[in-house]
């Protein structure tokens, strides 16, 4: 066998097998989109991945509610609009604020030298490893005692100081960041400010893109603190609104419990492929530019 042979062998065994994980990570999402359009009898029934034809009524059932036959009664359905809204205004806000604040922050550790920055960078090493769900009751007591209880700030503000975000940029900056580009702007006599925001920034920006797709993801799909907070009913997130579909009242209703979560992950796709073409594009173009 010849030596072109044997790369066109190994280039084809390679990518048989990354498009074989690529189909088994893409199935999960496929049978929720399927079963979106699927009647309860169907689900039922088991896996089908032909999609079927009661999307709408799923739709309308998940916004409308139904009529329960057992008790007569009407059970309402969910504000999927309102839910929308309140999700993606806390989302948007919190990764804008973990991008800003954190990529300053890392700047700092990478560009300065200072006393106790060791120990500060250790600090944050050491939140990094203490589980979320251990400072529910503490953050619970912190935010009663200042007032913001069924208020969105509790959701938003703690962006401002994420530690994996720091780590990350961090790292980031200490390889993409050219330090000559720094000292020469500082002998024309740029300010520190405007050396941040004209180029540290847009250096940034690839791990800034990284770091936004996984602050977004987190702050949609965030389920426990927003249950914690929130208690009233305009100001719910999607998925606390979803998660209602989860009652006895909703338990035969699998279509529109289908429906509701595969409309909760339409913004996140968004959201995915937007920051990952910034990504690509500030990776491709370079740092410096002549």
């Amino acid at each position: 066998m010849s030596t072109k042979s044997v790369v066109i062998f190994q280039k084809t065994t390679v990518y048989l097998i990354l498009g074989f994980f690529a189909l088994l990570s893409i199935l999960p999402f496929w049978l929720m989109l399927v079963n979106t359009t699927r009647t309860n009898n169907e689900i039922n029934t088991g896996i089908s991945l032909v999609p079927g034809t009661a999307l709408v009524e799923n739709v309308k059932t998940l916004i409308l509610g139904r009529l329960n036959t057992q008790t007569g009664l009407r059970v309402a359905g969910i504000n999927v609009p309102r839910g929308f809204v309140n999700s993606f205004i806390i989302s948007a806000s919190a990764t804008l604020l973990t991008a800003y604040f954190c990529s300053m922050t890392a700047f700092a550790f990478v560009a300065y030298s200072f006393r106790g920055k060791k120990i500060f960078f250790a600090l944050i090493l050491g939140i990094m490893m203490i589980p979320s769900t251990v400072s529910l009751i503490g953050i619970y007591k912190l935010v009663v005692t200042i007032g913001l209880l069924d208020t969105w700030w509790p959701l938003i503000l703690p962006a401002m100081a994420n530690p994996f975000a720091v780590f990350f940029l961090r790292n980031y900056l200490r390889t993409a960041l050219p330090f000559s580009l720094l000292e020469a702007a500082r002998i024309d006599g740029a300010s520190e400010p405007r050396i941040f925001h004209s180029m540290v920034l847009p250096l940034a920006m690839p791990g800034i893109a990284t770091i936004s797709i996984f602050g977004f993801l987190g702050s949609w799909n965030s389920y426990l603190l927003p249950l914690t907070i929130i208690n009233s009913e305009g100001l719910q997130t999607l998925p606390l609104l979803i998660q209602q579909l989860n009652t006895t009242t909703f338990n035969r209703d699998l279509g529109a419990l289908y429906a509701g979560v595969g409309i909760s992950i339409v913004p996140v796709m968004v959201a995915f492929a937007l920051f990952s073409r910034h990504l690509v594009a500030g990776l491709a173009s370079g740092s410096v530019k002549e």
